[in-house]
């Protein structure tokens, strides 16, 4: 096959495979380091019980926010001051009747 011609890889400026430098590590955040000062030894270990205590807050915050709105809703009140309401408006009606 003539008339093909390959460029070396030290002229497209690739990467050599061989070429295993690490790669470097950004600095870590404030609560990991605190983490890592209790005593968790792994910083993979740190970030999951970082997002666990996230999780665990979210679902609280989800919780607090449907029971907040829960008892104003009109199917939690009671039979009783639901009739002593109608007896409000009976009466009402028959003041203005007379």
């Amino acid at each position: 096959m003539q008339g093909i011609e390959f460029e070396d890889e030290k002229d497209l400026g690739i990467v050599s495979a061989m070429n295993n430098t690490p790669a470097p590590e950004g600095k870590p955040s404030f609560m990991v380091q605190t983490l890592e000062k209790m005593g968790v030894v792994d910083k993979s270990t740190a970030n999951l019980i970082l997002l666990a205590a996230a999780a665990i807050i979210f679902g609280l915050t989800i919780f607090m926010y449907a029971n907040l709105f829960g008892d104003s809703m009109p199917s939690q009140r009671t039979a009783e001051q639901i009739q002593a309401q109608l007896r409000v408006i009976r009466e009402m009606q028959q003041q203005g009747v007379k």
